[in-house]
């Protein structure tokens, strides 16, 4: 082993008080390879108070700084691992993953046996893991259970692998129809939680057999719970059956999720165990099935399945049992055994499972389900065909040459009647992708039907029974819709025939016509017209008969007619000669009550803001559309160059007007939904006649406080989708005032838009135009109002228009902008510090390439004489390489203070060809050579050693 020699107490001493400044001090630890400097350094108190993370709150990004102190000790590890893991075990808790992985190296250099004494330690950094630390955990599990140190493992390892529940923000108290279950969660991302079930975790399972497993089977069942699964019950179901699809490896198992996970690695686990012969086949399905879950039956039914031979007596216990049999949770699994096991069965057997085929179903429940669904019991027929097709499933998964001759003439009678059947061996049918219900005919046969013909089967089938994965109402809607997309005039010509058919059938006609239009395709309009305008004529609720799931009253074919007058209009696929009865069919929509303020309560909850339930509520949808068909017509009349009927704005068109007045009444109508379709639009109302938006502009964003949730409601939608146009804000010019007001004024919905920054982006572009100048009320208020971020935001996003400006732009508007930022930097040099974000969004201003270099270079370095700090600092040494030569003092200074705020030296590493550039460039330069060694020596200190043979040269 290599000999150190030990430092003497005078050098300790002198590398303690050099230590004091961080270059040093960097470069000091850095480099340390000696091993006999631990204790000493320990002993002046080094070791002991690692840093804790750096939290921007304002970026909302957590900075991980390195620690030299704890690169010294993973490197030392191998050589004094005693030392080491007890200045460990002494060290103070931090949350800084940097530091955890030096640690955990350190550890991993270890023999298991020390490495063991950290092992608190240790699960103390699990818990915090991350991307940064989270495998190198999976690896330390690994190591401790090759030197034997299982139990350590293992408690390591359900540490790093426990499930979390799914982190709730806010809690309505209100469960939402349709609504997806929780989510367990892992501590960090998936990927790297299946790659440590993967590499790491066999050795615990080679090392600890049964143990590792049922641990492991312990985080599966905390899973299944998180996802609010009923413990309670006296059948523990988990719904496994859709989220493994298959316990084996099969192409059809999509959804890359924490249970998904632990399944593969039970999987697994358990065949390696009766591999290795650490346990029998029978320990191993007796471990899994005490459990209950689900999904733990289908691990053990697959186990068996593979180790078929092992355990033939089990294999026949589970096969011929009926529970089993009956069990739609573990179908796939018992489908499988049941194929490949059915030979190995004696004649009884075989003949039990056969005669439970030949009884059937259980009728009895299909015909209480059958009478709830349609208010009828099924006729004799239904119930022989529903019978007859349940037993060719059931036969298909024995497979027909395992089938004894006379019961493979059946079921080839059975395929003659019904067709192959329906049944997939995936409880929910994949093909390529989740395939949502199915459909008793292919897209293709119904686009080959003729329209009667298609009519009458559409109104005389049924679903034959309950299960989702049947063909469904649901399904064939679904695929009709597609092949209508696919012959649009075939199906609008005859679209009042549908009037007799159950709704989810219209909804799929006019759900395949929009879907068409984007084609470029047209049909005749008035046959589709004639059907909505009877939809809109029937009672919004629907007979219980035809009520399902999806369709539980006509709301949802409303919404769809708006959807495709919407989009008929905007393309304008429609004939203004069909403007009647386009408004006939529109105008019953506006009076939708969807959205009432319980639908947003019940679907939309605190998260979902007015915009957004704007376009998923029917009232909403037709408003939309409205503002639609104002312009289809303004359109027209531009094309017909009618500027008589122009000028008269909604003299024109007085039913869109009278739609309008009336919701803009809050008596009428109190959905903020509705009122941010008036924000969304408004631009369009200036447009069509800017007198009554100016008259109304009050109402549509008024100023009142009672009111104040309708203001940001217009608002925040306006101000987030609309471009600034100068003549819209001739009218807005109070609103523009009353926004500024309201900064940082704002709730969590409202955050989703973040107004305050498009309001920024509004004025700078108004300035910029000269709508507004440097003096204007509007502007001295802004700037007084807004904070630090949004100053920066403000001057930022200047910089980025003038880099994305192409064309030259003119000297008036250079001046200009140039005025704005002396102002801007005068007054940030009053306080510095409440301007660091302002001041350094000036680096987008430095390298857009919009501004003479000898004004840029001399803010550019007052910016950073005051902060030391600009916003795309890469890319601004970058620039400054690029004129060093004319400037080589002014690009050294830059640079160094540059070097001088880049605390964590990240971003000098990053641009070190640039750095060089500029260095050599001042270097030969007589009036910057003393100020480019001076920055040299600096970054030398820093342990940018490299710089230091530019000296040489």
């Amino acid at each position: 082993m290599k000999s150190w020699k030990k430092p003497t107490p005078d050098q300790v001493d002198k590398a303690v008080t050099l230590l004091a400044h961080y270059e040093q001090y960097r470069y000091f630890f850095d480099r340390l390879e000696n091993p006999e400097w631990l204790e000493p350094l320990w002993k002046k108190g080094f070791f002991r108070n690692p840093p804790a993370p750096v939290k921007d709150e304002e970026k909302k990004i957590i900075r991980y700084q390195p620690w030299p102190e704890s690169g010294y000790l993973a490197r030392m590890a191998k050589y004094k691992p005693d030392i080491v893991a007890s200045i460990i075990e002494k060290m103070e808790d931090t949350d800084n993953s940097a530091v955890h992985v030096d640690l955990i190296d350190a550890a991993l250099g270890m023999p298991p046996d020390i490495s063991i004494q950290i092992s608190e330690e240790a699960k103390k950094w699990a818990e915090n893991s991350n991307l940064l630390t989270a495998e190198k955990i999976g690896e330390l599990t690994a190591h401790w259970a090759k030197g034997g140190k299982t139990e350590e493992a293992i408690g390591l390892a359900m540490v790093l692998l426990d499930v979390l529940p799914e982190e709730q923000s806010f809690n309505t108290g209100i469960k939402k129809p349709f609504e997806l279950p929780p989510k367990p969660r892992a501590r960090f991302e998936i990927w790297i939680y299946e790659q440590i079930l993967r590499k790491y975790y066999p050795e615990l399972v080679k090392a600890s057999g049964l143990h590792a497993l049922e641990r492991l089977c312990d985080i599966l069942e905390k899973a299944i719970i998180f996802s609010g699964h009923n413990t309670e019950e006296k059948e523990k179901k988990d719904h496994s059956r859709i989220w493994p699809i298959a316990v084996d490896e099969n192409p059809q198992n999509i959804g890359y999720n924490v249970k998904n996970c632990l399944v593969k690695a039970i999987r697994d686990a358990s065949e390696a165990i009766i591999r290795s012969g650490n346990s029998d086949i029978k320990e191993v399905v007796e471990s899994l099935e005490r459990r209950g879950w689900k999904i733990f039956h289908r691990i053990a039914l697959h186990i068996l399945r593979l180790y078929l031979k092992q355990a033939e007596r089990l294999v026949r216990n589970h096969l011929v049992d009926r529970r089993l049999f009956d069990d739609v949770g573990v179908r796939h699994e018992y489908d499988l055994l049941l194929r490949t096991a059915f030979n190995h069965l004696s004649n009884q057997d075989k003949q039990l499972i056969l005669s439970w085929i030949e009884e059937g179903p259980d009728k009895e429940r299909y015909k209480k389900f059958y009478a709830h669904h349609r208010g009828v019991l099924p006729s004799e027929t239904d119930l022989k065909r529903y019978i007859e097709m349940w037993q060719r499933d059931r036969l298909s998964w024995i497979g027909i040459n395992n089938l004894p001759s006379e019961w493979q003439q059946r079921y080839k009678e059975l395929i003659a009647i019904y067709g192959e059947t329906e049944y997939s061996e995936f409880p929910v049918y994949f093909e390529g992708g989740i395939q949502g219900p199915l459909s008793p005919k292919t897209k293709e046969e119904l686009s080959k039907m003729p329209i009667n013909e298609l009519i009458a089967f559409l109104r005389s089938w049924e679903a034959p029974n309950e299960h989702f994965y049947e063909p469904s109402k649901e399904g064939l809607g679904i695929l009709l819709a597609e092949a209508i997309a696919e012959d649009p005039e075939k199906f609008a010509l005859e679209a009042p025939k549908f009037k007799e058919l159950h709704p989810i059938y219209i909804d799929a006609l006019i759900e395949g016509l929009r879907k068409h239009l984007k084609t470029g395709k047209r049909f005749d309009w008035a046959p589709v017209l004639d059907l909505c305008q009877w939809i809109t004529k029937q009672p919004r609720e629907i007979s219980t008969q035809q009520k399902s799931k999806l369709e539980p009253d006509w709301g949802w074919t409303r919404g769809s007619i708006a959807n495709l007058l919407q989009e008929g209009m905007k393309i304008e696929a429609i004939p203004i000669e069909n403007r009647a009865m386009v408004w006939n069919v529109l105008c019953p929509l506006t009076d939708d009550p969807e959205p009432t303020s319980e639908y947003k309560e019940r679907y939309g909850g605190s998260d979902m803001d007015p915009a957004t339930l704007s376009i998923n509520t029917t009232r909403g949808k037709a408003l939309h559309a409205v503002f639609e068909y104002a312009l289809w017509i303004r359109q027209y009349l531009e094309k017909e160059s009618d500027t008589g009927k122009l000028e008269k704005g909604f003299e024109e068109i007085p039913e869109v007007r009278k739609v309008l007045e009336k919701h803009l009444n809050i008596d009428q109508d109190p959905a903020l939904a509705i009122r941010s379709i008036y924000g969304e639009w408004f631009p369009w109302l200036v447009r069509i006649d800017s007198k009554w938006a100016g008259k109304n502009a009050c109402r549509i964003f008024p100023l009142t406080e009672q009111e104040q949730s309708y203001f940001d409601a217009a608002w925040n939608t306006y101000v987030a989708f609309c471009y600034p146009y100068d003549n819209v804000f001739e009218i807005l010019r109070e609103q523009y005032l009353h926004a500024i007001q309201r900064i940082g004024v704002k709730d969590r919905i409202a955050e989703l838009y973040e107004p305050d920054n498009h309001l920024a982006e509004h004025l700078m572009t108004f300035y910029w135009r000269r709508k507004i100048e440097i003096d204007d009320s509007l502007f001295v208020e802004f700037w007084l109002k807004a904070p630090d971020s949004l100053r920066g935001h403000a001057i930022e996003f200047i910089g980025r228009a003038l880099k994305a400006t192409e064309k030259p732009i003119s000297e008036e508007i250079i001046n200009r902008l140039k005025a704005l930022w002396l102002k801007r930097i005068e007054s940030a040099k009053k306080k510095p510090e409440d301007h660091e974000k302002e001041m350094a969004a000036f680096g987008w201003w430095f390298i857009s390439g919009q501004f003479d270099s000898e004004w840029l270079v001399k803010e550019l370095h007052e910016v950073l004489e005051q902060t030391k700090k600009i916003e795309v600092a890469d890319e601004v040494i970058g620039r400054l390489a690029a004129i060093a030569e004319s400037y080589p003092l002014q690009a050294v200074e830059c640079l160094m203070f540059i070097a001088e705020g880049d605390k964590e030296g990240w971003l000098i590493s990053a641009v070190s060809n640039d750095a060089t550039k500029i260095l050599k460039v001042a270097l030969d330069n007589p009036v910057s050579i003393d100020e480019a060694k001076k920055t040299i020596n600096y970054l030398g200190s820093r342990g940018f050693l490299d710089f230091r043979e530019l000296l040489k040269k």
